[in-house]
């Protein structure tokens, strides 16, 4: 997936679980584990977003240096 497209889906998710935290204070939810489950594949998305700008970043580095 593109950088836009792993944006618009964490977007996405933040939206569905700030909904979910918010339906929850009111009532209780059908299964209470979605929220965790949303919480982790944010999570992972983010982590891949930083790999990916890790990795673009260190490709911009010149050749024979180091960042130590």
């Amino acid at each position: 997936m593109s950088e836009a497209e792993l944006s618009v889906q964490l977007r996405d998710l933040g939206k569905r679980l700030f909904q979910m935290k918010f339906s929850r204070a009111s009532s209780p939810l059908e299964n209470p584990l979605e929220i965790r489950t949303l919480r982790r594949r944010m999570a992972v998305i983010k982590t891949f977003m930083a790999v990916k700008a890790g990795a673009a970043a260190a490709a911009k580095l010149p050749e024979g240096k180091n960042n130590d």
